[in-house]
């Protein structure tokens, strides 16, 4: 019946006190790896630099867009972007250009560290050195960028000498690869030029320098920014549907990490407002070209007119030659804005062709009071705000997503035709007032010479005037413009970094180190478990075979041979032999004496002992016993009794003693030993010999129980022969010391030569782990 502690898993017996034994049994392996893998855990958290974000949030505002009635038509004329997207803006937050205008603003050129208790701390803001005008000098293969420097203080000066690492020592020494090297006995000194053949700079001291220093040359902008900036730097939109940008940056100092994203918040709102004043400038430059123009238009025209009327004393022209140059000076200006309104239909239309941002174009339609393609902008606006909509919540194949950008599309090529017809019809209009132009001036021809001249100049001169007052008007719109300008985006949160270390959380990571120790541990001691071809339990005696076991001996640790039963009779190692003992008398033939072979698979389990320790406690029952070493080639049993070795089995089986000559007498009453006597050439036939025979029938008539300490098992044959006068035969297997394999071997053996009365011994079992229980175990008989 299994107890609560055994467990059924697919077929598998698995009894968690054998679990917990062979852990156990492997304890001391287990903690050093538990604390192995701590140790190691500490000392990485321990040299680990901590890294920090600091973050920032930008809102995109989203009302932008002016309204068209009150943009003014040369702005839209040569605008060529509308609201842009925010993943867009997104990407552009990444680029170098964005991040080279903030990294200009900063010091990420060098990095100063020093060591604290095998540490390094880097030197932010605090070193006592300043590496100034720096030039890198590159080499085929080796580059100084990254490498670590070492500036070690000396007297009126500094040494250099480069750190390389340790993967380019070993290249170094084993394939000659070539590393970068200084004279490091050379001495500098602070605020001289330092040339090398891999860097030339200036060290500036800007305190005392009372220890080593280390620094880092980051390289260029472009350098830092790619092998610094950009694999720690995160731009996202952290609400889908809020405006919003937020900008994150990694490193292992939080004051830097917070210094960098207010430097690139900064710079990507300044490059927006770049931006714009770039097309206000445009559009001033535009103007200022025409002023220039038309003020020297204007200049000689009114100077013309002044000369002539001074030259021919001219007055005041007749009322039809006003109504002829009031006319004229109309179509005239009319033909001036045309023409400037052509040109800036020659810029809207190959933006319109891309269709881009359509609706930036709708001041300009509103300037020329084109309604109907007005109405068309009103209608793509609409639609791309539900397209808007429908590409958040669904994917682009969605039918309603689909069907709004074939609208979109639609529209946009009729704006396109709209546009098309627009530059068509003032391209009609404008041949018209050339009509209208020409029939005027040919009316001119009727008047008077010296009128007719006059009017020419004073005709030219008034629309000089007025185109010129209208380019002076646009111009100074359009500062006034360009002083208001605001970026489409504001800083909402600055950057902010709560100083506490990311992604390293020490506790629960010492927690995990522990766990995965221990882990570890337990995993090793089940495998070397498993590996492991000894007997190291009981159960795995009786998972290998059907043979009784007898008794359960525990561990004995003795410099000297001698009788430990005697020692403590209430010891665990005692009560064990009591235990022996009883299962013994169990097996007993009843009103005859009793022979107990004992012997082992290999020598070294102990077997010799076991005898001398049985039959002192057989003795001590007040049972007449004898032991006989019968262990010809190895004998130790004499050493437990402190008796002669000279006489004993081999001189009474070569025939020079007798019976009684051969039996020595024990300092225990009811106990008495014979030796093995002398070691012979020949101890496998004497054995044979019928005087062996004769010794057993004796013994039998005297002793009640004779214990006989027999050769090895799995060595020789002797054992084999006298397992024939044994009524029990107990096969000793030492814990942790045989092997699996002797038990099957053992199984082999009492099948083939059938043998019987086979019993099993195990001995030196630790009695500290209480795995046995008290007693160490009973069992007698044939299962």
């Amino acid at each position: 019946m299994k107890t609560t502690n055994d467990f059924k898993i697919e077929n598998l017996d698995i009894d968690i006190k054998e679990v917990f034994k062979t852990i156990f049994q492997y304890k001391w392996s287990t903690l050093i790896i538990t604390l192995s893998v701590l140790f190691i855990t500490s000392l990485f958290l321990y040299f680990k630099a901590p890294h920090y974000i600091s973050s920032a949030l930008i809102e995109v505002k989203t009302d932008t867009k002016q309204n068209i009635q009150q943009e003014d038509f040369l702005r839209s004329a040569f605008s060529n972007f509308g609201n842009e997207k925010l993943d867009k803006e997104i990407e552009i937050l990444k680029t170098f250009h964005i991040n080279n205008h903030a990294l200009s603003t900063l010091d990420f050129e060098v990095q100063y560290f020093v060591y604290e208790w095998f540490k390094k701390v880097e030197l932010y803001h605090k070193s006592p050195i300043e590496v100034k005008n720096i030039k890198i000098i590159y080499q085929d293969d080796l580059n100084i960028i990254g490498t670590v420097i070492k500036l070690t203080p000396v007297k009126n000066g500094y040494q250099l000498q480069v750190k390389n690492s340790f993967l380019k020592k070993i290249l170094y020494f084993l394939l000659n690869k070539e590393i970068i090297e200084l004279d490091d006995e050379k001495v500098y000194h602070y605020g001289d030029r330092v040339e090398s053949e891999y860097f030339e700079f200036t060290i500036e001291q800007k305190m005392t320098v009372d220890e080593p220093i280390y620094f880092v040359l980051k390289g260029d902008n472009r350098q830092i920014f790619e092998g610094m900036i950009n694999k720690n730097l995160q731009v996202n939109q952290p609400n889908p549907s809020a405006p919003l940008i937020q900008i994150t940056y990694k490193d292992t100092i939080h004051r830097r990490a917070n210094a960098y994203v207010d430097a690139l918040s900064k710079s990507f709102i300044l490059q927006s407002v770049t931006d714009k004043s770039r097309q206000t400038n445009q559009i001033i430059d535009f103007i200022n070209k025409q002023l220039s123009d038309m003020k020297t238009k204007l200049d000689e025209s009114e100077e013309k007119l002044e000369r002539y009327r001074i030259e021919y004393q001219a007055i005041d022209p007749s009322l039809q030659a006003e109504t002829f140059i009031t006319e004229l000076s109309r179509i005239e200006v009319q033909l001036s804005q045309n023409k400037l309104n052509e040109e800036i239909m020659e810029n809207l239309l190959p933006f319109v062709q891309k269709g881009k941002n359509i609706d930036a174009i709708a001041p300009s339609l509103m300037e020329m009071n084109d309604q109907s393609t007005l109405e068309l902008i009103t209608r793509l606006q609409e639609a791309q705000i539900r397209e808007e909509g429908l590409r958040i919540e669904y994917s682009g194949r969605h039918p309603g997503l689909v069907a709004v950008r074939k609208q979109i599309k639609h529209i946009k090529n009729k704006i396109l035709l709209s546009i098309e017809n627009l530059k068509s019809s003032m391209t009609h209009r404008n041949k018209n007032l050339q009509k209208l132009k020409a029939l005027y001036e040919k009316n001119l021809e009727s008047l008077p010479t010296q009128e007719r001249t006059l009017i020419n100049l004073k005709r030219d001169y008034q629309v000089s005037s007025e185109t010129y007052n209208y380019l002076l008007k646009k111009k100074s719109e359009n500062e006034m413009l360009k002083v208001a300008i605001l970026s489409d985006y504001r800083i909402v949160d600055h950057a902010y970094s709560n100083g506490k270390p990311i992604g390293i959380k020490t506790p629960i990571l010492l927690l995990i180190a522990l766990l995965s120790g221990i882990i570890l541990g337990i995993l090793q001691a089940l495998v070397r478990n498993l590996m492991n071809d000894k007997i190291q339990t009981r159960h795995d005696i009786e998972n290998l075979t059907t043979l009784p076991i007898y008794g359960i001996l525990p561990t004995l640790n003795q410099k000297a041979l001698k009788l430990e039963v005697f020692k403590d009779q209430r010891s665990p190692f005692t009560e064990s032999y009591r235990s022996l003992r009883t299962n013994l008398q169990f097996a007993r033939k009843e009103n005859q004496a009793n022979v107990i072979l004992v012997t082992s698979t290999v020598s070294g389990e102990g077997k010799s002992t076991i005898v001398a320790n049985l039959g002192a406690i057989f003795q001590m029952a007040n049972i007449k016993s004898i032991v006989v070493n019968l262990d010809l080639r190895k004998p130790t049993l004499h050493h437990y009794f402190n008796v002669s070795n000279s006489t004993g089995i081999s001189t009474y089986l070569s025939g020079r003693n007798r019976i009684g000559e051969i039996i020595q007498s024990t300092e225990y009453k009811n106990l008495d030993i014979i030796s093995s006597g002398p070691i012979p050439p020949n101890p496998s036939e004497l054995i044979l010999t019928h005087k062996l025979d004769e010794l057993i029938e004796a013994l039998k008539e005297e002793y009640d129980y004779i214990f006989i300490d027999s050769a090895p098992l799995g060595l020789v044959t002797d054992t084999m022969h006298l397992m024939q006068y044994a009524d029990i035969s107990l096969i000793v297997f030492r814990e942790n010391y045989a092997k699996k394999s002797f038990v099957t071997d053992l199984n082999d053996l009492v099948t083939k030569h059938d043998l019987k009365h086979i019993g099993l011994v195990i001995n030196s079992v630790d009695a500290s782990s209480g795995a046995y229980g008290y007693g160490y175990g009973y069992g007698y008989g044939n299962k």
